[in-house]
């Protein structure tokens, strides 16, 4: 149930996340965080749904305790949890610290612009290269393994399993580009957006699928 509760949260989040049209360029992806009046709401539901996704992602490996794919179930639940924790992070940085610091900026007096803006640009450089690490270890690793875990085992669909390798390691490379070039349409506000959406809805159907196996279970 936290699989298909988490997803829908995440997946709303993601869907209304404020997101600049013109993203590579720093100042811009700083006027949108400062003007948008829900992006710390928008940032704790993102919060709370990455959250519930933990124990979504640990019942995905609970249920494959032996055979060929539990030892990439086991690794999977290990970068689940580090994942996690650098969302809270991500979180508290992106989501809360980042609005305060930009806010500053756009209000700063006209003799105080220039710094300001300097802070502010160091916060987003802080806030791309955290979250490049996370849509490495989260999106590209952690999902990689935990869908050779589901294609190795003999209780899901093997297909499932392997859509998730192909998404994973497609966030894998997303994530290693933004970190060497930055944000972009592309890069982020595109494929990041899309795999992350696409990973989210397989979480859903993993979720349906375990709740559905312990209702026939009972």
């Amino acid at each position: 149930m936290c699989g298909i509760i988490g997803a829908v949260l995440f997946m709303v989040a993601n869907i209304v996340h404020p997101r600049s049209p013109n993203i590579q360029i720093t100042v811009n992806q700083i006027e949108t965080v400062a003007q948008s009046n829900i992006w710390v709401t928008d940032h704790l539901l993102l919060l709370l749904g990455g959250l519930l996704l933990l124990p979504a992602l640990l019942a995905i490996q609970r249920s494959i305790p032996t055979g060929p794919g539990a030892t990439w179930a086991s690794l999977g639940a290990v970068l689940a949890v580090v994942s996690t924790s650098l969302w809270v992070v991500l979180m508290a940085l992106d989501g809360i610290t980042s609005k305060v610091v930009h806010a500053a900026w756009a209000s700063a007096p006209e003799a105080e612009k220039a710094i300001a803006l300097r802070v502010a640009e160091a916060m987003e450089e802080i806030d791309v290269g955290l979250f490049s690490v996370y849509i490495i270890v989260f999106f590209g690793l952690t999902f990689s393994l935990f869908g050779l875990a589901v294609a190795r085992s003999d209780g899901f669909p093997q297909w499932l399993g392997w859509v998730a390798v192909v998404l994973g390691f497609a966030s894998f490379i997303d994530g290693t580009v933004q970190a060497y070039t930055g944000l972009s349409v592309l890069v982020t506000n595109v494929l990041f957006a899309s795999f992350s959406s696409l990973l989210t809805v397989w979480i859903f159907i993993m979720g349906v699928l375990m709740w559905r196996k312990q209702r026939h279970a009972s």
